[in-house]
């Protein structure tokens, strides 16, 4: 057990602390309080502009509803990434892939913002979930995780889920655009840390100089 919870260290944190937010959230919080918990914790215009780390950090550990799916193609996605890469690789993939997201998706938004293509209230829109990780890790699991039977289950979680994160794209909807970013990132990114292993795997050893040998008597 020692070992398994070393090896997937970064999964089972990541999946422990969203079950606990999810368990506060559901069994602690009244309802007023958990929406000022997801208006604290969403990467929209308004709380980036303040806070961008915490909110995106936090943002990642709150949602506004179906917790449970998402435990779950985390789940799919987190653990054969963790395999395949180790826990320090999987936390720089999704994490980069998840800020890529929200700064893309913002980004869009504050352009359109800005001329004059959207309301003010989308300053103050609700963002939250770990949907952006656990897009990055379906990719980057289907594409370069070791084994059939998991590949096989993470392109049938993004396949499953797809229609839903992706609905909205063409109207360049803030989570619709955040969705295929991180399914970019990921997939780039995961394609980069598998050239860099390759790369490594590939130097041969440098050749070992043997002694010279003791020159003969005469």
């Amino acid at each position: 057990m020692g070992a398994f919870a070393k090896r997937y260290a970064m999964p089972l944190t990541f999946l422990g602390l969203f079950a606990v937010v999810w368990l506060v959230q559901v069994l602690v919080l009244p309802p007023g309080a958990r929406h000022a918990l997801i208006a604290w914790a969403s990467t929209n215009l308004s709380n980036l502009a303040v806070n961008p780390v915490g909110t995106m950090v936090a943002s990642a550990f709150v949602a506004e509803g179906a917790q449970g799916v998402l435990l779950v193609a985390a789940a799919v996605g987190l653990f054969p990434l963790a395999r395949r890469f180790g826990n320090l690789r999987a936390v720089v993939l999704v994490a980069a892939s998840h800020v890529l997201g929200t700064l893309v998706s913002q980004g869009i938004a504050l352009v359109r913002l800005e001329a004059g293509l959207l309301s003010d209230s989308i300053r103050t829109i609700p963002d939250v979930g770990p949907s952006y990780v656990l897009c990055a890790a379906l990719v980057a699991a289907f594409l370069y995780g070791r084994g059939r039977v998991r590949r096989l289950l993470a392109l049938a979680g993004l396949c499953a889920l797809a229609p839903v994160l992706l609905d909205g794209l063409l109207a360049l909807q803030i989570a619709a655009v955040g969705h295929l970013t991180a399914m970019l990132a990921g997939a780039l990114i995961g394609g980069l840390l598998l050239l860099l292993e390759r790369r490594r795997g590939g130097v041969p050893a440098a050749p070992e100089i043997a002694p010279p040998e003791p020159a003969a008597e005469t």
